[in-house]
C-alpha cells in the first residue's frame, strides 16, 4: 500500500466524520429527531442522546471514497460485468484513462520470482491500426516503454533505448521470438497479483446503494421502532438482492473435515444469506455500551486490512477506519460527554453489513485475500456473544431477539461494576483473538487446525461465561 495515501485516507476520513457527526448531532437536537430517551429499566445514560453516528459514519465514508478517485488519481480501474442471466445490464466496462497492475514473475519451479507494478496507458492518436500503449515498470519515469499489439496473442516491446522485441503468449507463459517467430528462450510465466489498485466494479456499486437502502430503513426503526422479524427479513432481503446483484457469495468455506471437501454447492446463496445476516445482528446485539459496537468493527476491519496484506485495493478499510474513529471520539466522551452520540440500530447495523461483506469478499476465490475460518476469529466476540444469548434466551423460553442484560458485556459490567474495564477487556479480547486466526493463518497450520482451535478457544469462552455468570448472582446486590 502507499502508505502516504491512506494515511491521508485515513485522515481525511476521521475529519470527515468528526464533522459530520457534529452537524448531525446539533441537527437532531435542534428538531428533536432520533433522541435516544434514557429510563431506569435498560438505558443507563443520563441525557439524551442522538442516535446519528451509524448515518455519520456512512456518509464520511462517502465522502471521502468521492475524495479517494482523486487522491489516488490512475490508480483505479472502474468495471462493471455483465449479468450472465439476464439483460439487466449490458456488457459494460469503464476503465481509468491509466491501468495499474500489480504482476509476479513465476520461475521454473513455480516459485515467485518477483513483483513488479506496471502502469499502462492506451495511445488513442497513434494512427496506427493496432493498439498501442505506453507502460511504465514501478515509479521511475525512465523505467517505460511501448508495446504495440501485433494480433490477440503476439505482440512488440519497444525499450526506452530504442531495441525492440517481439513476444507471444501462450498457455506456457510469455516467448520471446526471433525475426522469424522462433521461440528465442524459455517461457517466463507472468501472473496477475492479488494486490489490485482500488476496483469499483459492480458488486462495490451494489454494496453502495444496497447498504444506503438498509440504513435508511433502519433510521426509521431508530425514529419509531420496527418489530425484529421485519428487521430481520429486511437484513435477510438486502444481503439476497447484494448476492444477486454483485455476484458475489460463499462458495467454499476451505475446509475439510472427515476427507469430506465442505464445498456448499446449491446451499451456497442460503448459507450465505444466514451468515451475513447474523453477523449483522451479532453487532447489533453487541452495542450495549459506548464503543464496544464500534470498537470491535474497527479491530475487524484493521485485521482484515492485516490479514489480507496491506492490500492496495483496502482503501476503503482505511476510510471505514478513519471514520469509526471520528465517531468514537464523540461516543467515547473525549469531546467532552454532553457531546456524545450513539450509533443507534442504523450504526451497528450498517458496520456489521460492512463488516460481514468485507469478510465474504476477501475470503472467496475471485479475491481470496484470507481464509474463511480466519473470519470467525476476527468476529469471534460479538459471534459468541450472539450465539450464546440467543440459545440462552431459546432454552429459557424466551424470544432470541427479546431485550435483556444477558449479553458479555453486561455481565462483566456487573462483575467489575465498571463499563470503561468491560471495553478494555472485550476490544482487548478481539484484538488478542484476531491476531490468534492471523498468525495462526500465516503458519504452516491448515484451515482446519485453524478451526479446531477456534472451536476449543468458543468453549472456554462459554464454560468462562457460564462461571461468571454464577459469580454475579452470589453477588450481594445493591438496593
Amino acid at each position: 500500500m502507499l502508505f502516504s495515501i491512506a494515511v491521508t485516507l485515513l485522515f481525511l476520513s476521521f475529519f470527515a466524520s468528526v464533522a459530520l457527526t457534529g452537524f448531525f448531532r446539533n441537527f437532531a437536537k435542534q428538531k428533536n429527531l432520533l433522541i435516544d430517551i434514557p429510563n431506569k429499566s435498560r438505558k443507563f445514560h443520563f441525557r439524551p442522546t442522538p442516535l446519528i453516528g451509524g448515518l455519520s459514519i456512512h456518509l464520511a465514508m462517502l465522502l471521502s471514497s468521492l475524495f479517494m478517485f482523486v487522491l489516488i488519481d490512475y490508480k483505479y480501474d472502474i468495471k462493471f460485468s455483465k449479468f450472465s442471466e439476464t439483460d439487466f445490464m449490458q456488457d459494460l466496462e469503464i476503465s481509468s484513462p491509466k491501468y495499474t497492475q500489480q504482476l509476479k514473475i513465476i520461475d521454473e519451479g513455480g516459485e515467485k520470482v518477483e513483483n513488479i507494478r506496471v502502469h499502462v496507458t492506451p495511445q488513442n492518436n497513434s494512427g496506427l491500426k493496432s493498439p498501442l500503449y505506453d507502460v511504465q515498470i514501478g515509479t521511475s519515469e525512465t523505467n517505460s516503454l511501448k508495446i504495440l499489439q501485433l494480433d490477440d496473442d503476439k505482440f512488440m516491446v519497444f525499450l526506452p533505448n530504442g531495441q525492440s522485441s517481439t513476444f507471444q503468449a501462450t498457455p506456457s507463459g510469455i516467448i520471446e521470438l526471433d525475426p522469424l517467430g522462433e521461440a528465442l528462450r524459455k517461457p517466463i510465466n507472468i501472473k496477475t497479483g492479488s494486490k489490485n489498485f482500488f476496483s469499483f466494479s459492480t458488486f462495490t456499486f451494489a454494496f453502495i446503494v444496497i447498504a444506503l437502502a438498509l440504513q435508511i430503513f433502519t433510521l426509521i426503526d431508530d425514529a419509531y421502532g420496527i418489530n425484529a422479524w421485519k428487521r430481520l427479513l429486511a437484513q435477510s432481503a438486502a444481503t439476497l438482492i447484494l448476492i444477486i446483484l454483485g455476484d458475489v457469495w460463499i462458495t467454499s468455506l476451505k475446509l475439510s473435515i472427515f476427507n469430506i471437501n465442505l464445498e456448499l454447492g446449491y446451499l451456497a446463496i442460503p448459507f450465505t444469506v444466514i451468515a451475513v445476516t447474523g453477523v449483522v445482528n451479532a453487532f447489533n446485539m453487541i452495542d450495549g455500551i459506548n464503543g464496544l459496537c464500534a470498537g470491535l468493527a474497527l479491530v475487524a476491519l484493521g485485521a482484515l486490512q492485516i490479514a489480507s496484506g496491506f492490500d492496495v485495493a483496502n482503501y476503503t478499510l482505511m476510510i471505514a477506519m478513519g471514520s469509526i474513529i471520528g465517531f468514537l471520539f464523540y461516543n467515547l466522551g473525549f469531546l467532552g460527554n454532553k457531546r456524545r452520540v450513539f450509533l443507534g440500530d442504523n450504526g451497528s447495523t450498517f458496520l456489521g453489513f460492512l463488516v460481514a461483506w468485507t469478510c465474504v469478499n476477501y475470503s472467496q476465490p475471485e479475491v481470496e485475500l484470507i481464509n474463511p475460518v480466519t473470519c470467525l476469529w476476527i468476529i469471534a466476540v460479538p459471534l459468541w456473544d450472539c450465539l450464546g444469548v440467543m440459545i440462552g434466551r431459546i432454552i429459557n423460553g424466551v424470544l432470541p431477539f427479546s431485550p435483556g442484560r444477558d449479553h458479555i458485556h453486561h455481565k462483566l459490567q456487573e462483575y467489575t461494576n465498571s463499563s470503561n474495564k468491560t471495553l478494555f477487556i472485550l476490544i482487548s479480547s478481539g484484538l488478542l483473538l484476531a491476531a490468534t486466526g492471523i498468525l495462526i493463518e500465516q503458519s504452516s497450520a491448515t484451515s482446519e487446525v485453524s478451526f479446531l482451535i477456534f472451536i476449543a478457544v468458543s468453549i472456554a469462552y462459554y464454560i468462562l461465561s457460564f462461571i461468571l455468570s454464577n459469580i454475579n448472582r452470589a453477588l450481594p446486590k445493591n438496593v
